[in-house]
């Protein structure tokens, strides 16, 4: 009992502080960059599906789960409309949050090597949800936990920019756009922040079997603590990613209010992906924590399936595949 309200309680400390993070966590975000920038949509050029689940913390009551359902495509003669949607199911503790986006982005080429600019939007909504009868409480008659489930439902909206060209890719986006306390009853749930992101990538080869991307990502929510992940994948005879990421928490505007040991929650991250028979991608990504949370739980486990469903259909990013 005394575990479970120690997990409980640490689990609702993170969902519930004003400066929490609240975005889901996703390592492989650099293989549908849809998830945290709208400007992504139709990028591929080709209709594309992606399913992914995260298991995070492994092994720890309470835990945040997340499930993720992307399709995109690019569309017009010219395949400069991109258009999306992303349903987004997370939940941790006692806590919920269901998403569904629909995403467009205008896509301009601007010079060589089928370089284009993007610019997208994300329009959405949110049902946010607490389950009471989840708690493990030693008060039964704890007004705060009375009255079953209760939930808010609020609009949502996402801004982003991606350039690409055949080696270099980069991009800004903001999340929650419409940010806004989620209350229930006389308490607060949360308060959405607005969440940033500013990320790029280089291909390089190697040889004719290997090819180097590096790659970062620094996001920020600016009440909370910022992270930076640093990026390395190898691309093995155009059939299998291999790749790792050390992720690291920053100060980056010097947010004096922040506990220090919410800043220093280092991790390192293995992932892999295969392509099988042209049409499908399978991923897996395995996140350790270096910090004390990693003696607690077994680490977090995150896999992935995309499917190209125009495949069988001549396509020029068939001809020229696309890294990114």
């Amino acid at each position: 009992m005394k575990r479970y309200l120690i997990t409980l309680s640490l689990i609702l400390t993170c969902c519930f502080a004003g400066r929490a993070q609240q975005e889901a966590q996703y390592s492989q975000y650099m293989f549908n960059a849809l998830v945290i920038n709208p400007a992504y949509a139709g990028y591929r050029e080709t209709l594309n599906v992606s399913l992914l689940h995260r298991d995070q913390w492994a092994g720890f009551q309470g835990a945040p789960k997340t499930q993720s359902l992307i399709a995109d495509g690019a569309f017009t003669k010219n395949k400069n409309v991109g258009l999306g949607v992303a349903i987004v199911n997370d939940k941790a503790g006692l806590l919920g949050q269901r998403s569904v986006y629909l995403n467009y982005a205008y896509r301009l080429p601007v010079g060589e090597n089928n370089a284009r600019l993007s610019f997208g939007l994300a329009a959405g909504i949110s049902q946010y949800s607490i389950d009471n009868s989840g708690a493990v409480i030693e008060d039964r008659d704890d007004p705060n936990f009375l009255g079953g489930n209760a939930s808010n439902l609020g609009p949502d909206g996402k801004f982003g920019v991606h350039f690409s060209n055949e080696r270099f890719y980069a991009g800004v986006s903001a999340t929650n756009l419409l940010s806004r306390t989620v209350s229930y009853q006389d308490g607060t749930i949360a308060k959405q922040g607005r969440h940033y992101f500013i990320t790029a990538g280089y291909l390089l080869d190697l040889n004719e079997d290997l090819k180097l991307k590096p790659s970062f990502l620094v996001r920020d929510d600016v009440q909370g603590p910022s992270s930076v992940d640093v990026t390395s994948f190898l691309l093995i005879k155009e059939m299998v990613w291999v790749g790792a990421t050390y992720r690291t928490g920053v100060n980056l505007w010097k947010k004096t209010y922040l506990n220090t040991a919410t800043i220093n929650q280092n991790s390192v991250v293995g992932a892999v992906e295969f392509f099988v028979a042209k049409k499908f991608r399978l991923g897996y990504a395995y996140d350790y924590s270096l910090s004390k949370m990693g003696n607690a739980a077994s680490g977090s486990h995150e896999i992935s399936l995309g499917v190209v469903l125009n495949a069988n259909k001549k396509s020029a990013a068939l001809l020229t595949p696309r890294y990114f």
